[in-house]
């Protein structure tokens, strides 16, 4: 097996039924698919045992986690594909031929691929466009990577070390830092959106938007010494830019 995606749910009974069709639609078929349930209490475990049955390629993990990232960390450690792919509750992928062009680069000579993604609010209106083109990857630009669309090798991640259970929003920070470090890496960015990401979720709160950046600053801070108020300003300057570019150009957007 090539490929495993991962997705981790809990109680939202609302939005996974659509992350689930956006995979089963892809045309791509050599995945197995992991979905990782924190003990849902609304109804989302049994929308999820309906659609998934006789799918043999699905596989429904149903256990309590400490939070997004251990649950994260169990998919990852249940799968048997060579790549990893995560997508969230709520995310949809593109369209449905997206996996097919992704894996084209999934190759023994890659490490990581990448991509654009598009942030889309409750009435699929078009908030944001995650376009950064990298051509390098470094300590500079590791917050660049738009999360959600990085597909990865499994001993990869052995290598550099699985997420952080200790941070509750920023795991994936610290996560995609280590990952810049590593010396040689081979990644491909292709210049097309993955993933719809729905926003919502802890982060997008005042208590979790202040969360984050607590463990933004500690994160930065472990990693970089002092030399993260340059870092972490340069990353905080740069996304207000994007997002006052996206104000602009993607009023009234919206997708299908």
């Amino acid at each position: 097996m090539k490929l495993s995606i991962i997705t981790v749910v809990k109680n939202d009974k609302k939005n996974i039924s659509n992350t689930i069709d956006s995979l089963l639609k892809q045309k791509f078929k050599n995945y197995e698919y992991i979905i990782v349930d924190g003990k849902s209490t609304d109804g989302t475990t049994e929308i999820i045992k309906k659609k998934i049955k006789n799918k043999k390629k699905i596989k429904l993990i149903i256990k309590k986690d400490r939070n997004l990232y251990e649950a994260i960390n169990r998919g990852i450690k249940a799968s048997k594909g060579e790549f990893i792919g995560i997508i969230h509750s709520g995310d949809t992928y593109s369209n449905n031929k997206i996996l097919n062009t992704i894996n084209k680069y999934l190759i023994e000579s890659t490490d990581i691929v990448i991509g654009k993604l598009i942030y889309i609010n409750n009435k699929r209106k078009i908030v944001r466009n995650w376009d950064y083109k990298i051509k390098k990857i470094n300590i500079f630009n590791s917050f660049k990577i738009a999360h959600p669309t990085l597909f990865i090798k499994k001993k990869l991640i052995k290598k550099i070390g699985y997420y952080n259970i200790n941070y509750r929003i920023s795991s994936d920070a610290d996560f995609l830092i280590r990952l810049s470090k590593v010396d040689k890496l081979r990644f491909k960015y292709i210049d097309k959106n993955f993933i719809f990401m729905k926003l919502g979720g802890l982060s997008s709160s005042l208590n979790g938007l202040s969360i984050k950046i607590l463990e933004d600053l500690k994160i930065y801070y472990k990693h970089f010494g002092l030399f993260f108020i340059f870092l972490y300003s340069y990353k905080l300057i740069y996304k207000l830019y994007l997002y006052l570019i996206s104000l602009i150009f993607l009023k009234n957007s919206s997708v299908r």
